[in-house]
Parts: C-alpha cells; sequence; structure tokens
C-alpha cells in the first residue's frame, strides 16, 4: 500500500493540464482529470484575479437527466487526500460513503445540506443545451458553458484537484452510493488564473497552473 501511495502521488505530482478532454466510461468508476494552482486573490481586482473552472460535461449514453448520475469533484488539497485514497475501496458503496465522509459536513447540497458553504460538486452528465443542475447561479456560469467553479484564496495560491467519481447521493435517505447504472460522459474543461469573460488576458498567467508562471 505504500508503494502504490508513492506512484499516486509521482502521477498527481505531474498532472497538471489546463484543458482536460475526453470521454469517459462510469465502469471505470474513478478519473482524476487534472491538478492546477490558482493564484492568490489579489484586492481590490478581486474578479480579475480570481481562478475559474469552467466547461461542459455531456451524455454519450446513459440517462441524459443526469439521475442517479455521477460527479464531478473539484477538492483542494485539504479534502482531496482522504477523497482519493478511499477510491480503491473493492466494494464500491463503501468507497463512496468513504470518499464523501467529510464532504458531507461541508459541500453544499440543495436537497441534503443546504447550509453547507464549499461549492465542491457538480451532478454529471448536465442535460445537453443546458446548466448543470447544480448551478443556482446562472450569470455565474461563463457563456457558452454547462458549469463554472470561481476560486478565491486571499491569502496565499493553493493546488485544486479535478476529478470523475461514479457516486451519487439518494435523494431520499442522502446517502453516498455508487452508480451502477451505465453512464458514458464527454468532458471539455477549462482551468484558468483570471476573468473569462475579459478578453484582455496576461498571457503569463491565465493558463498557467501557478507554479509555472513566469
Amino acid at each position: 500500500m505504500a508503494r502504490q501511495s508513492q506512484i499516486d502521488a509521482q502521477q498527481l505530482k505531474f498532472n497538471i493540464r489546463t484543458n482536460p478532454s475526453g470521454t469517459w466510461h462510469s465502469d471505470s468508476f474513478f478519473l482524476f482529470l487534472s491538478k492546477f494552482g490558482f493564484q492568490r486573490t489579489s484586492s481590490p481586482n478581486r474578479r480579475d484575479s480570481e481562478g475559474h473552472i469552467f466547461g461542459n460535461v455531456t451524455t454519450v449514453s446513459g440517462s441524459e437527466s443526469g439521475e442517479p448520475g455521477a460527479l464531478l469533484a473539484v477538492l483542494d488539497r485539504t479534502f482531496f487526500l482522504d477523497f482519493y485514497t478511499n477510491r480503491s475501496w473493492p466494494a464500491r458503496d463503501a468507497a463512496c460513503r468513504r470518499m464523501f465522509a467529510g464532504l458531507s459536513r461541508v459541500a453544499y447540497d440543495a436537497r441534503c445540506f443546504d447550509d453547507g458553504e464549499e461549492d465542491f460538486l457538480r451532478r454529471v452528465p448536465c442535460p445537453r443545451g443546458a446548466l448543470c443542475p447544480d448551478e443556482d447561479a446562472p450569470e455565474n456560469v461563463v457563456t457558452g458553458h454547462q458549469f463554472t467553479y470561481s476560486i478565491q484564496d486571499v491569502h496565499q495560491p493553493r493546488f485544486w484537484y479535478i476529478s470523475l467519481v461514479a457516486c451519487h447521493r439518494d435523494p431520499v435517505t442522502c446517502e453516498w452510493r455508487h452508480t451502477r447504472q451505465p453512464i458514458s460522459v464527454q468532458y471539455d474543461i477549462w482551468l484558468v488564473n483570471g476573468d473569462p469573460r475579459k478578453r484582455a488576458q496576461n498571457p503569463l498567467e491565465y493558463q498557467f497552473s501557478f507554479d509555472e508562471q513566469v
């Protein structure tokens, strides 16, 4: 297990991608998409220095409605380590429960935890030609895309980790479960430093993780 953890750590260390895209099949259970370093949010122009993750995740086959669906997770290191480690549990229902145990107490969920203060999760696939169901502020979504995350940290730059996982939350019991229904999704995601709505961007920062910026 220690050897496997070392291998995983090396894989995560170098997997920095600014535009992960492709097709994912839920029978593989988990897909790590990218690690990206977002710069420190500066004042007074916070919006111009925020990080953003935006894109589209639509169905290739399976439920168009996204129910029960899968999840797109965007996590900082504090929450990602346990989430990532517990993905390897052979019993998938147990893996989902363990992966999301810590997130259940902080991640916003309109049905199960509307007191949550962290915007970590999106149910996918999103309806074709429409916003993801968890986007409750359409004005904040980058035009032409289905979801947008805004990343702020006024204290320090920070790495965030993006993944797809075949788990869902039971709408009645709010328990985490493995999504057994086969789903194939097509994803096209962008990770940037700065405001994607503005035409003028610093080319040495916009599509570079903070540790790669000149």
